[in-house]
């Protein structure tokens, strides 16, 4: 399997982002999906932007680290894939927040 198709890079990139949407909760549990959605998504979008700036590609040509978070240079199509990383998560996050996950038990014990 080729590594370097459209659909590794998309993917990794809409990874990337469910990442990021689960960080937000690390770092805030208490937090709604919909908060957590859009500060995902304007994180990613920030990083993507920041990539204009030619400082990321500079970083990352000394860093793997600097390469895998910041990336190395602007897509436009990865602003659409990072929302498509996020809205399955939000949506998931949602339903467990709910309850509905079956191995949840509504009385209350454990």
């Amino acid at each position: 399997m080729d590594s370097s198709g459209a659909l590794s890079q998309y993917s990794g990139t809409a990874l990337y982002a469910a990442m990021v949407y689960a960080g937000v909760f690390v770092l805030r549990p208490r937090t709604s999906p919909l908060v957590g959605a859009a500060a995902a998504l304007v994180f990613c979008w920030g990083v993507e932007c920041f990539q204009l700036t030619g400082i990321p590609a500079a970083l990352s040509a000394r860093s793997m680290l600097a390469r895998l978070a910041l990336g190395v240079s602007f897509d436009p199509q990865d602003l659409l894939w990072y929302a498509v990383g996020v809205v399955p998560a939000v949506g998931v996050h949602a339903w467990l927040r709910r309850g509905a996950a079956p191995w949840t038990r509504r009385d209350g014990g454990s």
